[in-house]
């Protein structure tokens, strides 16, 4: 019986073009059919098909449709990383450009930007695919150090006045991964646009981070 580190890992890693090419044939594939389908009716045979290759070739890559949206999970963390670490680095690099309102509209569009790429496979990824402990560190991890970063911050931006920038980093992460992701996964239900969201969300966030 395969073990569950057996059912995530792939196969094989692609080395040449041709193979790598495959992959992300199949994993693209696998972020369709899960929009389309959700986890419950993601199947390696529909995968597949989408990518345009046999179910033999996909096993050659991957075990299972575990491996497969861990894949997928690690790709969309990987476009995470790379944008929060780009905005978290222009922050400090221009910390002491910043006004309160500045600041708070950078990180709220930074959230927004990274909860609006492919919302419905962003819904479907975290709210139905199991996840183990190593991606949900990893999130945390992406948090942690952007709060890490935003404490740094807070002291040198003017009009900013808390008095504890260490919690007041922490809070505002926190509300903005949360309200973003829920406005994401809920949007069919409450469609407030992105520009009117991100409006609202700074009027926020302005509020709190000036009323100490």
């Amino acid at each position: 019986m395969p073990t569950a580190k057996a059912k995530l890992t792939p196969r094989r890693s692609p080395i040449q073009g041709r193979s790598r090419a495959t992959v992300d044939a199949i994993v693209q594939a696998t972020a369709r059919v899960l929009v389309r389908r959700g986890w419950s009716g993601l199947t390696t045979n529909h995968v597949a098909e989408k990518a345009g290759v046999s179910v033999g070739t996909l096993y050659e890559y991957f075990p299972g449709k575990d491996a497969l949206a861990r894949a997928l999970v690690e790709r969309h963390l990987a476009h995470a990383e790379a944008l929060l670490g780009g905005r978290l680095a222009a922050l400090l690099a221009a910390t002491n450009q910043f006004d309160v309102t500045t600041l708070a509209r950078a990180m709220v569009d930074a959230m927004i930007e990274l909860h609006e790429n492919d919302p419905r496979l962003h819904r479907v990824l975290f709210e139905q695919v199991p996840h183990d402990a190593s991606v949900r560190a990893r999130v945390q991890r992406l948090e942690d150090e952007a709060a890490a970063v935003l404490a740094r911050v807070l002291p040198h931006v003017r009009g900013v006045t808390v008095r504890e920038p260490e919690i007041a980093a922490r809070l505002v992460v926190e509300l903005l991964e949360a309200l973003t992701h829920r406005w994401i996964t809920s949007r069919d239900r409450t469609p407030i646009p992105a520009p009117r969201m991100a409006e609202e969300l700074t009027r926020l966030l302005v509020a709190y981070l000036t009323s100490a």
